[in-house]
């Protein structure tokens, strides 16, 4: 594992223990299930899947060769900390036909040429906090 994912690692089971005002002593995996967090290794495993199909199923993404076989995979020794994308998520895409996944669609009209929202701001100041809700509804 990298140094740096260790570290990221490590603050996050210190924020943790803050948060649910844990003992040093509690596992890390507790306090996941606890917190309902996700471990950071799963976490950076689901973005690189995650990223990958993206990558793959858009017709003209840039980083696309990235996600296809390379003869340079082969020729290299990766440790298993190292790997690149296209070995990580293999086995998920493979077991995935890109037909069942949709590239994003982007719309039509960009959002900033779309009409503003119109807000109904009528009740605003119809009553106050401090006014019993009852009355408020007889009148």
């Amino acid at each position: 594992m990298r140094l740096d994912y260790i570290r990221l690692d490590v603050i996050q089971h210190k924020a943790l223990r803050i948060a649910c005002g844990a003992f040093c002593s509690t596992p890390v995996w507790a306090l996941e299930v606890e917190t309902g967090e996700m471990p950071l290794a799963l976490r950076r495993s689901q973005l690189e899947i995650k990223h990958a199909v993206k990558v793959k199923v858009t017709e003209s993404h840039p980083a696309k060769s990235v996600t296809e076989f390379h003869w340079t995979t082969l020729s290299r020794k990766f440790k298993s900390n190292n790997l690149p994308i296209y070995s990580k998520t293999q086995e998920y895409i493979s077991g995935y036909p890109a037909e069942n996944v949709q590239a994003p669609v982007l719309p039509e009209e960009a959002p900033w040429h779309q009409k503003a929202c119109s807000v109904d701001s009528s009740l605003i100041n119809f009553g106050s906090k401090q006014e019993n809700p009852d009355e408020l509804m007889k009148t």
